[in-house]
């Protein structure tokens, strides 16, 4: 029963850590089959970007046009769950519901397709937990998928209002000059809307453009201009040696406080946050001391890489996520297993689980604390063994295999005492 026991374990610890990877896959797929059937179909979707008027167009030709666009942004987006972003998820469920309203209407006959983008739909709502970050990458997909649905609707709205302008818009590429130029508020006049209805959508063209392109560009080449300009100013960052250092990831209190004492204790120490760049100076006046600091997802096997996972101490997981502390294990044992890894267990309740990702020092500052606090309020006398013994059994073994020789530390129970050993056996 033990066996089968941690073989379920085992199981459940793989579906956890992976899941998020199938929902992007089934994401994906989606995309893959509508950009497939799309050319499946007897009418030819570059025949759609030909349109010189709409009168008397076949519109189960034309919504192949969108439909191709709606499989592409699917593939795209797959990419941002795969980051585990929010944003992703959010435009998935807006991208899949569209899918299959659009299947449902316009191309009923494709059952595998209704069944796919519901299934996926179903894997979003039932995971929406496991997309809970902030991506760069996620963000800039979204805006790129958000800057095209605006010009494919201010371009076909403009064709469609097309009589309501002076000259009139009758042409695919006057329909696109136009909304360009009304996106980017350039307005020439050489095009003007003269009906009602051609004004009403000229201003909502321009609303749009103010925010979605205007947002999109700036989420997109933002980055890139301000990192040039950083070059510009501060010049290319001297490339740090990562060896022989100490990876702490999170700038949590408690990966703060550990960061500073490596730091005074003349240590090399680099810290791994989902921080952006812009707020590096910040951690850096908060902890006190100047630092070696990479943006990104702590368990990103890239990120891990490029911090030095191969050729380090240790690593220590203190982010405030105790699931993102575990994955962060995972990750390492992954890419170097003979690497000492360290994990700092928020709530008490996750220490079972947490447990079996088999760190090799798991600490507890809540059952800690608590244990110290029950301690003095019913009047015991706490001595520096003492104090140890709480430590040790707070995350029932601080160093597994060194309890006995800490234990005859119990002088030095402080985390300078702590850290020097571990440096010894690092």
């Amino acid at each position: 029963m033990s066996i089968l026991r941690q073989f379920w374990r085992r199981l459940v610890s793989v579906w956890v850590y992976i899941r998020h990877i199938l929902v992007a896959m089934v994401v994906f797929a989606n995309g893959a089959f509508i950009f497939l059937s799309v050319w499946g179909q007897s009418a030819d979707v570059l025949n759609v970007f030909n349109i010189k008027t709409f009168t008397g167009i076949n519109w189960v030709d034309v919504a192949n046009g969108p439909w191709f666009l709606l499989g592409i942004f699917l593939m795209l987006n797959a990419i941002g769950l795969l980051y585990r972003a929010r944003i992703a998820w959010a435009v998935s469920i807006i991208l899949l519901t569209i899918a299959l309203v659009f299947t449902w209407h316009f191309f009923p006959h494709l059952k595998l397709h209704l069944y796919w983008s519901g299934g996926a739909l179903f894997l979003l709502l039932a995971l929406s937990r496991d997309f809970h970050r902030s991506s760069a990458t996620a963000g800039g997909i979204a805006a790129l998928i958000s800057f095209i649905v605006l010009l494919f609707y201010s371009t076909y709205g403009a064709l469609y209002f097309g009589g309501g302008f002076h000259p009139p818009i009758h042409d695919l590429m006057t329909a696109f000059y136009f909304s360009m130029v009304t996106m980017t508020t350039v307005g020439y006049g050489d095009i003007i809307p003269m009906s009602e209805s051609a004004r009403l959508f000229t201003v909502s063209v321009i609303i749009a453009g103010i925010t979605v392109f205007a947002t999109s560009l700036t989420t997109v080449f933002g980055p890139l201009i301000w990192g040039g300009l950083n070059k510009l100013v501060k010049g290319t960052p001297k490339k740090m040696n990562r060896k022989n250092h100490y990876i702490v990831c999170g700038v949590s209190v408690l990966a703060s406080s550990t960061i500073l004492q490596l730091k005074q204790r003349g240590l090399d120490v680099t810290v791994l946050t989902s921080e952006d760049e812009d707020k590096f100076p910040l951690i850096e006046q908060k902890i006190g001391v100047k630092l070696d600091i990479l943006s990104g997802d702590c368990t990103d096997n890239t990120l891990l890489k490029t911090a030095g996972i191969g050729q380090c101490h240790a690593i220590l997981a203190l982010t405030d996520d105790d699931a993102t502390n575990a994955f962060i294990v995972l990750s390492v044992k992954e890419l170097n297993p003979d690497v000492r890894t360290v994990v700092a267990v928020n709530d008490a309740k996750n220490m079972s689980k947490v447990k079996q990702v088999k760190a090799d020092v798991l600490l507890s500052p809540q059952l800690f604390g608590s244990e110290i606090l029950a301690s003095i309020l019913s009047g015991e006398t706490i001595d520096n063994e003492m104090l140890l013994n709480m430590l040790l059994r707070s995350g029932q073994g601080l160093v597994k295999n060194d309890v006995s020789s800490d234990s005859d530390a119990g002088d030095k129970p402080d985390s300078s005492n702590t850290g020097s050993e571990t440096d010894k056996k690092a």
